[in-house]
């Protein structure tokens, strides 16, 4: 016997199972590789020659390998790696440009252009290149990154005589610059402790890491920052460090080294700030080592190379384990202990 469907029924069979497969496309679980295309394979040219200690080639190798990891394993997120390449420079816009403090040290904010929405792919103490028309560039590392905009923040010091930073701060607000990156970064998972050294601007790289952290409900770990700049007008996110210093696991301690009228100056000090007068001694770094021997401790380093250079023997001095000790963003060529 055949049963004839009327076009009517057809129809209403036709358009429920549009819907069926409407509801169920509505159940998938998001496509997280929208925002990550594969790395960008660099052309012979960009490579300098020179032997460096990671070619632009390894980093390539390392990025595609982790791209092809997050692919084969489904382990992907909505961070915008589109806007950011580690390989390939992109174009991103100076959205504003102020002074801070008294020692020629400027808060530059990029946003990603054209505008898009989103979170771009970077880890508090990674670092990015920022590069000019002219092809000059420098490493900075963001103090902060936007939720949503695609935009992150960078303290950028201007050295006298400075030609990058001379010709950055002669262009103006959506004026294009090149963005590549991020590189670097460090975890401190399984240790009980951080301690943490900057001098002038390297406090960047810090405070980034110190906040996220701090914001983690579940995060016990200790954080000790030691930050060591000329004057209290030149201490950078001052504001910022004084708030954490509140929290019970962390402690901020300012080391101020050219300061002169101390008497006075000391006035101006805030209830819960912890400020020594001169550099961070042999005896402060000592006493410093000391508290954390029941510890495992994690040791951070931040500065231009004479302050990383100085640091970094003196915890060996102090018998601390190489292994432990990370330099963020030096450019020290050959780095060896003296």
């Amino acid at each position: 016997m055949i049963v004839r469907v009327s076009r009517r029924v057809r129809s209403l069979c036709d358009n429920l199972l549009k819907l069926r497969r409407q509801l169920s496309s509505a159940h998938q679980p998001p496509r997280h590789d929208m925002y990550d295309p594969p790395p960008e394979r660099p052309s012979e040219s960009d490579c300098c020659g020179n032997g460096c200690a990671e070619c632009v080639f390894d980093v390539y190798d390392r990025e595609y390998a982790r791209w092809r990891h997050r692919r084969r394993t489904g382990q992907g997120d909505r961070l915008r790696r589109d806007l950011l390449s580690a390989t390939k420079c992109m174009p991103y816009r100076i959205v504003s440009a102020r002074p801070l403090g008294d020692d020629d040290v400027h808060a530059y904010t990029f946003a990603a252009t054209p505008a898009a929405s989103g979170r771009l792919p970077i880890a508090y103490t990674q670092h990015v290149h920022v590069r000019l028309a002219d092809g000059l560039d420098r490493p900075y590392t963001p103090v902060a990154v936007a939720d949503d905009g695609c935009s992150f923040d960078v303290l950028v010091k201007a050295y006298p005589g400075g030609r990058f930073t001379g010709r950055l701060l002669e262009m103006s607000v959506d004026d294009v610059v090149a963005v590549r990156g991020p590189y670097g970064g460090v975890r401190y998972d399984g240790y009980d402790s951080v301690v943490m050294f900057a001098g002038g601007t390297g406090v960047a790289a810090f405070v980034g890491l110190i906040g996220s952290a701090l914001d983690d409900d579940k995060c016990e770990t200790l954080l000790r920052l030691h930050y060591s700049c000329k004057t209290l007008d030149g201490v950078l996110m001052r504001k910022e460090l004084a708030d954490y210093a509140a929290y019970w696991n962390c402690a901020v301690h300012l080391y101020l080294t050219r300061e002169h009228d101390w008497s006075q100056r000391s006035k101006s000090f805030w209830y819960i700030e912890n400020i020594t007068k001169g550099r961070i001694s042999q005896d402060c770094v000592a006493k410093i080592v000391d508290k954390q021997q029941n510890l495992k401790t994690l040791w951070l380093i931040c500065g231009n190379d004479e302050f990383n250079r100085y640091v970094f023997n003196s915890l060996v001095d102090y018998n601390i384990k190489r292994d432990d000790i990370r330099l963020l963003n030096n450019t020290t060529k050959d780095f060896e202990v003296s």
